[in-house]
């Protein structure tokens, strides 16, 4: 399963390469060896820390039952991620509970409110998401235009 991956500079494998092995390493995450989990912490370490020039780490994190690896929030693409994924479903939440409140008292300009905001929130959320995904390109971008 690790065959050409054991002795590598993982820094020089393509990111695609790099999460496709780490998606292969965690579905057999409660069947691997040492040498398979600490390459799969590498892995995980070199995806997260894309400036750094070590692949030293410390594990401080384990797989969980879907065999995600959870991922610190530690970067402004992160949090305005999540940012977009909290305005997304308290918004639609929040309206669709003042549709239903409007329907019930038969008051229909509060009804249509209630959908302005939850295609408001959805606007909002995705433009958050998106943000999210330039500043991702962007960076992705300016270290692929150092490597040259």
């Amino acid at each position: 399963m690790i065959r050409g991956w054991t002795g590598k500079n993982l820094r020089e494998k393509l990111k695609g390469d790099l999460e496709d092995k780490l998606k292969e390493l965690n579905k057999s995450a409660w069947e691997e060896n040492e040498e398979e989990k600490h390459l799969r912490e590498q892995i995980i370490f070199v995806l997260d820390n894309p400036d750094s020039e070590s692949d030293e780490f410390v594990p401080s994190f384990t797989a969980d039952a879907n065999g995600d690896t959870p991922k610190a929030s530690t970067s402004i693409e992160d949090n305005l991620d999540i940012l977009g994924n909290v305005v997304i479903g308290l918004g639609a939440f929040s309206c669709s509970i003042l549709i239903l409140v409007a329907m019930i008292e038969e008051q229909f300009f509060i009804v249509i409110w209630g959908f302005a905001g939850i295609l408001s929130s959805l606007i909002s959320g995705y433009i958050l998401k998106g943000l999210s995904k330039i500043i991702i390109l962007l960076s992705a971008s300016q270290v692929s235009n150092n490597d040259t």
